[in-house]
């Protein structure tokens, strides 16, 4: 059974990250990290943004359920922005793992208050970055140390040690490709899946792709369920 967190808002999403940061001068640069990160971790990094005729309570409750079912959360402190340190407070609430970050960047200092960090969150350890570079290797460092991750790892190589370069390439990307269909979502169709990866520019067959959700299946990395309208959702 998935793991619970400590408030029981609901079951855990095993690679579930959750990205808490400033919409202002920050957010564009973790979406385009966790872009690449996509095509290399299996881990899912959520960020919750407000669309425009969403109210505050919606978004609270929004940031509530994605912060309950989220297996990390990392929070990005830069600007001081006091939403940050609300989202960090609830985590800490209901026991989430998380990392706090902050950038060093002069552009993204505020007048006056270099160095300032808001003062519930003073005195945590902070991962501190410049360039976008430096977030892109904190990111992937979380990333590669997820639990998830280390469990697909060990699934890749062992279900494919005596593959070619070529072949062991195609079918992480494949294992890569379904587990990221599954991102922000409960579950999807597995015909739905099954329908966007034969589009896919890499001309995946369709046994090809129901045997890897087989296999991925059987390592608890995804869960199939059967029947006429199965559905698959992340395991783990």
């Amino acid at each position: 059974m998935p793991k619970q967190n400590k408030q029981n808002i609901g079951e855990v999403i095993p690679n579930q990250v959750f990205i808490g940061c400033p919409a202002k001068g920050v957010r564009a640069k973790y979406q385009v990290v966790i872009g690449k990160l996509k095509t290399r971790f299996p881990v899912s990094f959520v960020i919750v943004g407000r669309d425009e005729s969403q109210d505050a309570d919606d978004l609270l409750n929004v940031i509530k359920s994605k912060l309950g079912t989220s297996s990390h959360a990392v929070f990005d402190a830069t600007n001081h922005n006091p939403n940050v340190s609300l989202e960090f407070g609830y985590a800490e609430a209901i026991d989430i793992p998380r990392s706090l970050y902050l950038s060093d960047h002069g552009a993204t200092k505020k007048k006056g208050q270099e160095g300032a960090i808001i003062s519930d969150l003073a005195g945590k350890w902070q991962n501190r970055y410049k360039q976008i570079a430096r977030l892109t290797t904190l990111l992937s460092a979380l990333a590669k140390n997820h639990n998830y991750t280390k469990k697909f790892e060990k699934f890749m190589a062992r279900g494919f040690k005596n593959k070619g370069k070529g072949e062991k390439k195609r079918v992480r990307s494949l294992s890569l490709k379904i587990i990221h269909m599954l991102d922000d979502k409960i579950e999807v169709r597995r015909d739905d899946i099954v329908l966007e990866l034969q589009a896919d520019q890499s001309n995946y067959k369709k046994s090809e792709i129901n045997n890897m959700m087989r296999r991925l299946h059987k390592q608890e990395l995804i869960q199939v369920l059967r029947g006429r309208y199965s559905t698959v959702s992340i395991r783990g």
